[in-house]
């Protein structure tokens, strides 16, 4: 079954009866739920306990002990492919969307997450999956979350109104995808950010992406990751890439295309061990992560300042999102940030050691991206050097040297950096061993002469 075979509406209406059928059976849709399982929660379209066959295709994400803490129901009819709230950084106060939220499993491990301040909306086209979750919600005194009944091709949302967008193995069903994407960068504030978990297929065999209960069951109607990133950062989207992958060999694609619920029961007869064989190792589960930009208006009101101590943790959580070194304390007096609206968006720093100084540090939040704030921050790091005397910066660089070059920094051999730079914490890291030395004269002297004392 494929879009071109049948309509659009018709897709949505299978879906919507099959995934009827299966909340009105009251049990996993494919096989023994997770209450009785817990490390295998129980889910339609990923690897999971696929009752039918015997056999436990385990999933990763999932703690046992939150999902204790959860409706049974909820957990029982959980029909995801990964957990898409894992490590993701949902801070209470914030509002949460998840499209296709079912009996409602990650809306309420989001309600935890946001807590009393903060709102869970549950999107849903299935009305029987929304009183589900309404009944899962009211019986588990869950007062923060809410359920709308809508597609999402056209989301019954407000433009800027959430600061998550999470799903799972739901978007794969959607006969129009470009629509989803862009549904998303509509309803999500500018620094927004998604988590989403989906399956994603390489290629296809054709009696898979022709039958009628493999689009129900997840898997005819599955992209390429390749082009689910690119129709994310088409909408919008910035800095969109996978976090993790589960990828489905020969022996867990046969139990997926066996079982009632993900089976290609109308591939023509197929051989259900042969389809699996064929479509091994082409099919997985991805978790993709991305962010709203900010307007590029917006970075006209960010203030560049001195930091204190009560931006540490911004900072740490700065450096730790893009892997940098979060030793901050002792040089927090050389350290400035970037605020918009009262948060810490970027900062850079230095340790200074006489006439040189190691310039250091520098992040910026991925909605403020590409704006140019990362050399705005260098430049203020610079004046502020000048003005302490330093004649000559030196970094170490792994990611940004084609933006240091043109920044006027050249790119020198590590045994030219002086020994007081050479002693410093950040440049003993392991994680620098291979990054690129680069230094530049303060003094503005020709790049030839550049940091020689």
């Amino acid at each position: 079954m494929d879009k071109n075979t049948f309509g659009e509406e018709e897709i949505k209406g299978a879906v919507r009866s099959r995934y009827a059928k299966a909340i009105q059976g009251g049990s996993s849709c494919c096989g023994p739920s997770a209450v009785q399982v817990p490390p295998q929660a129980g889910s339609c379209c990923g690897p999971t306990a696929v009752g039918q066959k015997g056999t436990f295709v385990k999933i990763a994400g999932y703690n046992p002990d939150e999902l204790r803490r959860l409706p049974a129901d909820a957990v029982q009819n959980s029909f995801g492919c990964g957990n898409p709230l894992a490590f993701a950084g949902v801070q209470p106060g914030q509002v949460v969307l998840d499209i296709g939220s079912g009996a409602g499993i990650d809306c309420f491990l989001a309600a935890e997450k946001v807590g009393p301040t903060g709102t869970v909306i549950g999107l849903d086209m299935t009305s029987e999956m929304i009183e589900r979750a309404r009944q899962n919600a009211r019986e588990a005194g869950i007062t923060n979350v809410e359920f709308r009944f809508g597609d999402a091709e056209k989301m019954p949302l407000d433009d800027n109104s959430v600061d998550w967008v999470i799903s799972n193995c739901v978007i794969n069903l959607s006969p129009d995808k470009p629509a989803v994407f862009a549904e998303i960068a509509r309803v999500l504030r500018p620094g927004g950010r998604i988590s989403i978990s989906d399956i994603v297929a390489q290629e296809l065999p054709d009696a898979v992406r022709q039958s009628r209960d493999a689009w129900t069951g997840c898997l005819a109607g599955a992209i390429s990751e390749e082009a689910y990133i690119k129709g994310l950062a088409t909408a919008g989207l910035r800095e969109v890439r996978v976090t993790a992958r589960t990828v489905y060999d020969a022996s867990q694609l046969k139990g997926l295309f066996a079982s009632s619920c993900c089976g290609v029961g109308d591939a023509g007869g197929q051989d259900v061990s042969a389809l699996a064989e064929a479509a091994a190792n082409k099919i997985w589960s991805a978790r993709f992560e991305g962010v709203k930009a900010h307007p590029s208006s917006a970075t006209a009101d960010i203030i560049i300042g001195a930091a204190t101590s009560d931006d540490f943790s911004a900072i740490e959580a700065l450096l730790a999102e893009v892997g940098l070194p979060t030793d901050v304390t002792p040089h927090l007096a050389d350290f400035l940030v970037a605020r918009h609206q009262g948060r810490v968006v970027g900062c850079v720093g230095m340790e200074v050691k006489g006439r040189d100084a190691l310039f250091r540090s520098l992040a910026v939040s991925p909605a403020y991206r590409g704006s140019g704030l990362g050399r705005r921050l260098y430049d203020a790091l610079a004046g502020r050097a000048k003005n302490k005397g330093v004649e000559r910066a030196y970094l170490l660089t792994t990611t940004i040297a084609s933006l240091a070059d043109s920044w006027g920094f050249r790119r020198i051999d590590r045994n030219e950096v002086p020994d007081a730079i050479r002693e410093t914490t950040q440049f003993r890291g392991g994680c620098c061993v291979s990054a690129i030395a680069m230094c530049q004269d303060l003094r503005g002297r020709a790049p030839k002469t550049c940091c020689r004392p």
